[in-house]
């Protein structure tokens, strides 16, 4: 009897070595992502929380997005990028930082614009003209009607400005027309326009002044006041029509100019003495909030307390600070400051 016999083949098949390699792969991602993932959100939002505080205390109003420690910050004028920038990057944790803002609007150039003040037999002139030539010209003519020796000089020159169609050296006659015996008298040149705001003996010198600021511009606005008192509204004219009380930067000490515009005011007030005013200091957007509403209140005691050494009475006059809480224009640029920045007379009814 024959035997058979029945042989079995085992195979074994060897695993490839990449794939339990590929599985860990995938896990360590999936660990890394877990972890890395909320952490990386939690530094965005940190970075973005302080950088809005940081730049809101300089007071910059931005948007502000972070991805990883990488930011892009939206400021609203191309004047505070350097600022924004180097707030941002001065933060524990930002590693680059872009800044972007609207371009900068093109600025028409301004027109020349002058004020005389006449009080007393002096002139002082404050403002600003294009040139050198126009410069010299209207000093000159001020000089020529009241005498070197009673002109003070403030005028500065710059090349962004226009002639305006004022022809500046004819205001010396009508500097000459009101005389040695006006108080308070302004004249007011700002392109093509020039006002005329005081107190004067007569009609006689209202018109001959009148007459001769028609030579200068083509539209002339004489609001001119014969006697020796006003109406209130009359008074809160010829106040704003005096140039800005400029101080020594950050300070609450008057610079000469500032001087001779609270001395206008004076004269004013004496001639006019049923008047009461406040005294409103304001800054502009630099500094910190506390910082402005102090040096605002400074300054609006400082012009009080000049007045009342000018023989103004005390129970004539009140003084406030508001800061910055009050600006008249929007912006921190240099013109938006220069107008921020002021001293108002405020006549109480």
């Amino acid at each position: 009897m024959a035997t058979r016999t029945r042989s079995v083949r085992w195979e074994v098949r060897r695993r490839n070595p990449l794939v339990p390699i590929g599985v860990g792969i995938v896990g360590l991602a999936a660990l890394v992502y877990a972890f890395e993932v909320p952490h990386r959100h939690n530094i965005e939002g940190d970075l973005t929380d302080r950088t809005k505080v940081a730049l809101s205390n300089a007071g910059i109003d931005a948007d502000v997005r972070f991805v990883g420690r990488d930011g892009t910050v939206n400021v609203e004028s191309a004047d505070q990028v350097d600022q924004a920038k180097r707030i941002t990057l001065d933060l524990d944790g930002v590693r680059v930082v872009r800044v972007e803002a609207p371009p900068k609007a093109a600025v028409p150039p301004q027109p020349a614009a002058v004020k005389l003040l006449v009080d007393a037999g002096k002139v002082v002139l404050t403002g600003a003209v294009p040139t050198d030539a126009a410069h010299a010209a209207l000093v000159d003519a001020a000089k020529t009607a009241f005498g070197a020796e009673n002109v003070l000089d403030e005028i500065t020159v710059d090349a962004k400005r226009t002639a305006g169609g004022a022809d500046l050296a004819g205001l010396g006659p009508v500097v000459a027309a009101l005389g040695k015996d006006t108080k308070a008298g302004v004249i007011d040149a700002t392109g093509g326009t020039v006002t005329l705001t005081g107190t004067v003996v007569s009609q006689e010198v209202k018109d001959k002044a009148e007459v001769a600021a028609k030579a200068v511009a083509g539209t002339v606005r004489n609001e001119l006041v014969v006697g020796a008192a006003a109406a209130p509204e009359q008074v809160q004219t010829q106040l704003g029509a005096l140039p800005t009380v400029e101080f020594e930067n950050n300070s609450a000490t008057l610079t000469q100019q500032g001087q001779a515009v609270v001395a206008n005011v004076a004269s004013i007030l004496k001639a006019n003495p049923a008047v009461r005013v406040s005294i409103e200091g304001h800054t502009d957007l630099r500094g910190t909030p506390d910082h402005n509403q102090v040096l605002s209140e400074a300054r609006a005691k400082t012009v009080l307390e000049t007045l009342v050494s000018l023989g103004i009475a005390p129970d004539r006059l009140t003084s406030k600070g508001f800061g910055e809480s009050r600006p008249k224009v929007p912006g921190t640029d240099d013109p938006a400051n220069a107008i921020n920045r002021r001293v108002e007379f405020i006549v109480q009814q």
